[in-house]
């Protein structure tokens, strides 16, 4: 930690308080001086958070932060995540882990067959395929890249993604 601290020139003292203040969250106090080849999978990913959240940046990309973690620190890394955007950072997070979205996005983007076939807040995009008040992300997800068969049936805005989920399919998007 010291050393990626070093890195984004961090001063010494500003560094250490985050650095503790990480490690307790994250509980990981107690293996810090360990090496980190000893460390599970979680472990590393939570240390790769913080690894990555240490000189506070503006901008955040997080590729799948939650996997391999225990239900714990998921939570308290999704948390950080909220932290961060209410703070005025933005984040990018690319997860297949809907639940995670849910959570903690104010927007969100859908590709698939690396095209954007959908986007727009969370609730915009239940809405745009039509799950309900009771529908989930993934099941806006699935509607939108052709997992369900009544997306655009009843004239209910339907229609209007598979024309999207067409278009994108056939590159006019």
């Amino acid at each position: 930690m010291e050393y990626a601290a070093d890195l984004r020139d961090i001063p010494r003292t500003t560094a250490d308080a985050r650095i503790e203040e990480y490690l307790a969250s994250f509980d990981l106090v107690e293996d810090a001086d360990r090496r980190i080849e000893t460390y599970s999978t979680g472990m590393r990913q939570k240390t790769a958070f913080i690894q990555t959240v240490l000189h506070e940046p503006d901008v955040l990309f997080l590729d799948e932060p939650t996997s391999g973690l225990d239900p714990r620190a998921a939570r308290r890394l999704r948390e950080s995540i909220v932290e961060f955007a209410a703070a005025g950072a933005t984040v990018f997070l690319s997860t297949h882990i809907l639940p995670v979205v849910e959570a903690v996005a104010d927007e969100v983007g859908v590709l698939f067959d690396g095209r954007l076939v959908a986007e727009g807040s969370p609730d915009a995009v239940r809405s745009r395929a039509r799950t309900g008040d009771a529908g989930s992300l993934e099941d806006a997800f699935l509607a939108v890249t052709g997992g369900r068969d009544d997306v655009g049936e009843d004239g209910d805005g339907g229609e209007e993604v598979a024309r999207d989920r067409d278009a994108a399919a056939d590159g006019e998007r």
